[in-house]
């Protein structure tokens, strides 16, 4: 089995730097696995880091690749178009390995082929101490604990069966042939002067996923650490993800996930959206449900979260008359696949 790790990047080279050395430093044989950067048109120094460490590490097989057409979507398609692995491995450029993370997503891979699609936990590496009121956006339920807004995830240490919609774009790996039958991936992470082509990215991908009835799997093993520089750490940062997500909504109220005969019939696209697992819980959610078995909430929380929900409402409607008004967005949205994923000109 040949696993390749696709690393999509856009001028952040010291995350991309402590990425690469955290990948380079596992003993897991290098004859098992390739790293791909995709370079999305970085204007800093990440082109010579990547070199460098081409050059440091014959033995392994690391690409650079620019292709600076907006949008995490190029990375990501451009990276899996040229994988050579049956499995691919998508990870964020600001995100450190752990040292069990490649054997066991090899280990996983090779002897559960029923496993589609595989994660796990995605922890913390705080640049500076959180403030208070981002313990507001953590939750918990039977499989363990999260925070979507900073990609954040924790399930314990056991090994199970999970909803594909918790298996996120930071730590992602499915195999090849499954990923391209679904379609690939959706538009994600476009640039603010873009963002009407914005879509909801890995999670149309697990969203037919799911209708298909593929398995996804989480195991403690494929654990990552996240870095969470303090920029993140705002709310003024968390408004922004909240008009992101009102545009990821709006996306997928248009689109439609077409699926074969294979599909189960019983899981309708209006049943999927039913039980569709968000990321960003507390924006997706009307705040009077979230108030539901929760103790009283402090006044400025509460207020935040209102603020919130506004932002996500002018992204679902910003997208709306996008759609209803721009016809290249309208045929953005509706187009079956996104391998072609040069944007509207």
């Amino acid at each position: 089995m040949f696993i390749s790790i696709i690393i999509p990047t856009f001028n952040r080279a010291d995350q991309l730097n402590r990425t690469l050395f955290s990948l380079l430093e596992l003993k897991t044989d290098r004859n098992l696995f390739e790293i791909i950067v995709v370079d999305n048109g970085s204007t800093d120094n990440t082109k010579e880091i990547v070199e460098k460490y081409i050059e440091q590490n014959r033995n392994t097989t690391i690409r650079y690749i620019y292709d600076a057409m907006p949008g995490l979507l190029t990375g990501r398609h451009r990276g899996a178009k040229e994988a050579k692995g049956e499995i691919l491995t998508f990870i964020d450029d600001d995100v450190q390995i752990s040292c069990t993370w490649l054997d066991t997503i090899l280990e996983v891979m090779s002897t559960k082929p029923e496993v589609a699609l595989l994660t796990g936990p995605n922890l913390p590496l705080y640049e500076s101490y959180p403030p208070k009121w981002i313990s507001y956006f953590w939750s918990k339920d039977e499989n363990g604990k999260k925070c979507g807004w900073l990609s954040l995830m924790d399930f314990g240490n056991d090994e199970k069966e999970i909803h594909p919609n918790f298996v996120w774009g930071l730590n992602f790996t499915i195999r090849k042939n499954i990923f391209e039958q679904l379609g690939g991936f959706h538009p994600d992470n476009i640039p603010k002067a873009y963002q009407h082509f914005q879509g909801d990215g890995e999670t149309g991908l697990t969203a037919k996923a799911l209708i298909k009835g593929y398995k996804a799997y989480y195991h403690h093993g494929v654990m990552l650490y996240h870095q969470v520089t303090s920029d993140r750490m705002t709310i003024e940062y968390f408004k922004k993800r909240a008009f992101y997500q009102g545009v990821c909504d709006s996306f997928a109220t248009y689109k439609n996930y077409n699926v074969t005969n294979e599909t189960n019939s019983s899981l309708s696209v209006k049943i999927l959206h039913k039980i569709k697992i968000a990321k960003y819980i507390f924006v997706s959610k009307p705040l009077s449900k979230l108030k539901k078995n929760t103790k009283r909430l402090p006044n400025e929380i509460t207020k935040l979260f209102n603020e919130l929900e506004a932002e996500r409402l002018n992204g679902y409607a910003f997208h709306q008359k996008a759609y209803k008004e721009n016809e290249s967005v309208k045929e953005w949205v509706q187009k079956e696949n996104y391998f072609d994923y040069k944007l509207p000109s």
